[in-house]
């Protein structure tokens, strides 16, 4: 019996959840017209939303992940954003229950399918990843919502145990894990303006993936306030034997009340390419680490992040190995 490609199988797998869906939705409209009649089936009918609504998250996450399998695109904007939501939604749970973005966890966390990308050929003896695979790489980081905010802006070629050497090296801090503790610790250091390293930050998305490491560094006196940043997600690719990295860079200008929710909140200096070269001047000066390519991931272009601060951006980024 002839064996099904994986990606045929879960084609076969999105289609039949398509027409599921559309069956339970022709049909609510008779479960609900008779449970609206009765005291008590509204009540059940009210149980049972909710827990509808933790499923439809469930088959949000396994719709994402049997579109990347299948290799897939997203037809529409509205596509990606439900998918995205989904996958945000489920992840902030998780992140809530303690599965965090950890420094720790970067050492030994490599992709479960690594993808091939072809190393640049013309030129130099610097390693880079050829033009013609540059745009299978994620290119923005994400709301829970599915909007984009800032583009990615560094690249790294490397291990996780690399990518932790050359920040430490650097004097860069990777961010604590988020609980109460360091939560009260953060919110207490930012209102006396007195120091934390190493204190949590916000998560940030890109493709409904939670960022694996964040590493930040405060400006000369220490302030709390004001802490440059980069937060990094490791891709499904390798380029070379090398495990491939991607990263948005910005600066905490100081704390203010949120734009979106009336909280005390960081607040972004919007030229994020200002970051980018802080950063980069920082870690190549500190080591061996060089900038192979520049490379283009985006029209300039301004925006807002998910806090609501405006941003703006000439659309490059450095790839260092």
């Amino acid at each position: 019996m002839p064996c099904l490609e994986p990606s045929r199988v879960w084609r076969w797998s999105i289609w039949f959840a398509r027409f599921a869906l559309l069956g339970l939705f022709v049909g609510s409209y008779w479960i609900l017209r008779a449970a609206l009649a009765d005291a008590q089936d509204r009540e059940m009918l009210l149980m049972s939303g909710l827990t509808g609504a933790v499923l439809l998250v469930i088959f949000l996450i396994w719709a994402h992940e049997a579109i990347n399998k299948a290799g897939k695109t997203y037809r529409t904007r509205i596509d990606r954003a439900v998918m995205t939501l989904g996958a945000s939604c489920a992840t902030v749970g998780i992140f809530l229950a303690g599965a965090q973005a950890d420094a720790v966890h970067v050492l030994t966390k490599v992709a479960r399918v690594p993808k091939l990308l072809l190393p640049l050929l013309d030129g130099a003896d610097l390693l880079g990843i050829h033009h013609d695979h540059l745009g299978l790489l994620p290119r923005f980081s994400m709301k829970m919502t599915g909007a984009t905010q800032a583009p990615v802006s560094l690249i790294f070629l490397g291990s996780g145990a690399d990518l932790l050497d050359v920040f430490r090296n650097a004097g860069w801090h990777a961010a604590d894990r988020v609980n109460v503790g360091t939560a009260l610790r953060a919110f207490g250091r930012g209102v006396l303006n007195r120091p934390y390293p190493t204190a949590p930050v916000f998560p940030s998305f890109l493709e409904g993936k939670l960022h694996d490491v964040d590493f930040q560094r405060t400006d000369d006196g220490g302030s709390s306030r004001r802490r440059h940043h980069a937060r990094w997600w490791l891709t499904d690719f390798v380029c070379e034997g090398r495990q491939v990295w991607v990263a948005t860079a910005s600066y905490d200008a100081g704390v203010g009340v949120g734009r979106i929710f009336p909280t005390p909140i960081h607040h972004i200096h919007p030229d994020i390419d200002a970051e980018r070269d802080y950063i980069v001047r920082s870690l190549t000066a500190a080591g061996p680490l060089r900038v192979t390519q520049e490379v283009r991931i985006t029209q300039p272009m301004a925006g807002r992040n998910a806090a609501g601060d405006s941003f703006y951006t000439q659309g490059m980024a450095f790839v260092l190995a």
